[in-house]
């Protein structure tokens, strides 16, 4: 089973996210700031992180860039989540950071899980068990 890691600070989404990705087969894992996710990334290792890019304490980009930078967590997939940055030059960011993709909310569901699924196709084989 794949282990997700979910950076979101906004409670309703946490929860949006969470009841898809436990419906979707995924393991779920929460930090509500970027600061909190750096560590557990590493610790953790999921096998893919959905970051926001608006947190209360840095930037979704500063994560991303922070986790890129980390031999531990460099190759994990980053699919980066904005309720509000929707500018090409912050998408365009986003994707420099590191980030392998980029959605808007509102997020369905079904389309969440057929982009995380996109993600997790190269790394086929290495699911958890």
């Amino acid at each position: 089973m794949y282990r997700i890691l979910s950076v979101e600070d906004d409670p309703i989404m946490q929860k949006l996210l969470k009841d898809t990705l436990l419906l979707g087969g995924y393991e779920f894992r929460l930090s509500p700031d970027g600061r909190g996710a750096l560590p557990l990334a590493l610790a953790e290792k999921p096998d893919l992180i959905l970051l926001d890019v608006n947190l209360p304490d840095m930037t979704g980009i500063e994560v991303c860039r922070k986790l890129k930078a980390d031999p531990g967590t460099s190759h994990i997939p980053v699919l980066m989540l904005t309720g509000e940055a929707r500018e090409v030059v912050t998408r365009v960011e986003g994707l420099d950071s590191g980030a392998e993709d980029y959605m808007f909310k509102p997020i369905s569901p079904r389309v969440l899980l057929a982009r995380i699924s996109s993600l997790l196709k190269p790394q086929a084989g290495t699911a958890r068990d």
